[in-house]
């Protein structure tokens, strides 16, 4: 019979971390077809079924959904180990799509495994951000396109299959406005609250350079007037009138206050933003300064783009900043809980990684057993604007890298012949799992993204009796 999939072996990491040949030594052939009709999963499997080792790919996926500019830029694991990304297709409207733990399309959701959306009906709309509610149900955020209003904050309820629930707000989604024209919105963060109500952060250029924008709205998809005026906050969290500041990032504490990441302009180019936010959305004057906190990393364009909160309430970004060769490297810092540099982690609470030759980007993070972390976003391979691989690099608990995992605490992974990006992390602890998911450029076609998704060994799922060799 034959098989609709294109199943090949994994091939084994050359030395500098990339996958190039086959284990039998001969080229790799294309994981791209020339031609293609319809919809096409391509599947790469690793060929043991034993437990990856840390940073070791294993199930491999492009999707192309449209055909062109598909971008996934978020991933959840529900507790049987599938994976549901949440993107753009086409450049133009929302989707959600979701694989079986061995990385084929879930028939049971959307059509064939894809839920086209489409929530602003040809005029443009994408998610870029995406939870799993207790109960099955998924709530994502993103733009939207409104007629006479540019974009608007969006955020979306989802049935398990995939379909938009219209107990929420009667279409499955909200739309929220915070000026009546120019530029307008973008939702980057989605949070659930104990109680069901949604928190989202992004950006509006309302007042004219951006602001951090947020919105709260009740589990029926209304407004929460108790929250900032009208179910709306617009903060400038930089440091001057003039300056751009931007939410990537939102957490809710056990407390119900909210932890937001981003970044804002201090005094000479922007920095790491970290805030903190009592529950009515009013600043947490118990953090940071005035509940803000600014952190330049290196020389300039200083951006958190992930967080996480560790069990004991210490606060972890990573992002990119600017070293002082003139790259960009992945950059984390960790806070303790009242806002304040963590000095157990670094250098003074900051790392800065160099992953490849050229720039680097962290645009997600996850925690892992143990305080350790992992940082996914993409490496440039070569000076100038060369095309990018997945990256990955993994740290301790006191930032150093973790030399267990790939190439001394570093994975980059070539997928496609242009440019690779990790947007999105998601970890399935109890299944040793870990999966990555973002874009792969195909150069031969224009436009032409598609959806990719990863799976690597944990960071501590092989077990350490601490004997090794020391690596030099």
């Amino acid at each position: 019979m034959n098989s609709p999939w294109n199943i090949q072996p994994l091939p084994a990491p050359s030395n500098n971390g990339k996958p190039r040949t086959h284990r039998s030594g001969k080229p790799r052939p294309s994981i791209f077809p020339t031609g293609w009709a319809g919809m096409i999963v391509l599947l790469l499997i690793s060929g043991s079924a034993a437990a990856l080792a840390p940073g070791q790919v294993g199930v491999q996926v492009t999707i192309p959904v449209s055909g062109i500019a598909d971008t996934a830029q978020a991933v959840v694991v529900d507790p049987s180990g599938n994976v549901v990304l949440a993107g753009s297709a086409g450049g133009n409207y929302s989707v959600l799509v979701r694989l079986l733990p061995n990385g084929s399309l879930d028939n049971s959701f959307g059509v064939s495994g894809i839920a086209n959306l489409d929530l602003s009906i040809n005029l443009g709309d994408a998610l870029r951000a995406l939870v799993r509610m207790d109960d099955g149900r998924y709530v994502g955020c993103g733009i939207f396109t409104s007629p006479g209003t540019a974009n608007d904050f969006v955020v979306a309820r989802f049935a398990s299959n995939g379909s938009p629930d219209s107990s929420f707000n009667g279409s499955g989604f909200a739309v929220t406005p915070f000026g009546a024209s120019g530029p307008g919105e973008q939702c980057n963060a989605v949070a659930i609250q104990p109680d069901g109500m949604l928190v989202s952060a992004g950006y509006t250029y309302e007042s004219g350079p951006s602001h951090v924008a947020m919105t709260r709205h009740s589990a029926s998809g209304a407004l929460d007037t108790g929250f900032g005026i009208g179910g709306k906050l617009n903060i400038n969290a930089a440091a001057t009138a003039s300056g751009n500041s931007e939410a990537k990032a939102v957490l809710v504490q056990p407390d119900g206050k909210i932890l937001v990441a981003g970044y804002a302009f201090g005094p000479g180019h922007s920095e790491f933003l970290l805030m903190r936010l009592n529950t009515d959305g009013s600043p947490d004057a118990s953090f940071g300064t005035g509940g803000i906190t600014r952190t330049a990393l290196g020389t300039s364009e200083d951006i958190a783009n992930a967080m996480v909160r560790q069990p004991d309430g210490r606060i972890v970004l990573a992002g990119s900043t600017y070293a002082a060769g003139g790259q960009r490297d992945f950059g984390l810092a960790r806070y303790t809980s009242s806002g304040v540099l963590d000095p157990a982690f670094g250098v003074g609470g900051v790392v800065s990684t160099a992953v490849g030759p050229s720039d680097d980007y962290a645009y997600s993070l996850v925690l892992m057993p143990w305080g350790r972390l992992v940082a996914g976003g993409s490496s440039r391979t070569a000076a100038g604007q060369s095309p990018t691989d997945l990256a990955l690099v993994a740290y301790n608990a006191d930032g150093t890298l973790d030399r267990y995992f790939g190439l001394a605490g570093k994975r980059i992974v070539d997928v496609s012949s242009g440019s690779d990006v990790v947007y999105g992390l998601a970890s399935d602890i109890s299944g040793s799992r870990l999966w990555a998911v973002g874009t792969a450029s195909r150069s031969n076609m224009v436009p032409n993204q598609d959806f990719v998704a990863a799976e690597f060994g944990l960071p501590d799922t092989i077990f350490r009796d601490g004997f090794e060799i020391p690596t030099p």
